[in-house]
């Protein structure tokens, strides 16, 4: 032990090895330390989307009470966020949405048909395997429709 110590000493005082420590150790330290505060959870899909991502009974009602129930299907979008099929049960195209814990939420999209363009937009909430929304769809000459929707996952 005591011939050691001088040997450390005398290591650690030298030019040489502050060269190799800064050099090779500091960026490999901080290398390690940036590789160490990944998480292995960042390439895995969103725990908001895969609750939500199914098969829907949706029970559609619009501004003057007339109610029509039709099937919707959800799944993750390759952008990482939603698509819905069969939307209103007049969309050929799918709808793009997001989740965010049990918020909803149908960003504005606008569609262009033969005779006529419309934007849909909405809003609203997940709870178990219920999906609660609103949506609006505008016509290009200023009409606005106005639903609800309760939608039950496990058509």
């Amino acid at each position: 032990m005591k011939t050691i110590m001088p040997i450390l000493k005398t290591l650690s005082t030298s030019t040489a090895a502050h060269v190799i420590f800064r050099t090779y150790f500091t960026p490999l330290f901080f290398a390690l330390i940036t590789l160490a505060s990944c998480s292995s959870d960042d390439d895995g899909v969103n725990p908001d989307i895969a609750k939500i991502v199914g098969n829907y009974s949706v029970t559609d009602m619009d501004e003057d009470g007339e109610m029509e129930t039709y099937s919707i299907s959800i799944k993750q979008s390759k952008d990482g966020g939603l698509e819905i099929s069969n939307f209103g049960d007049f969309m050929y195209t799918p709808v793009k949405a997001t989740i965010n814990g049990s918020n909803f939420n149908i960003p504005a999209q606008t569609f262009k048909g033969t005779s006529m363009t419309i934007v849909v937009t909405g809003h609203g909430e997940l709870s178990g395997n219920q999906l609660t929304f609103d949506y609006t769809v505008e016509t290009d000459d200023d009409y606005l429709l106005e639903h609800s929707c309760v939608a039950s996952k496990g058509v």
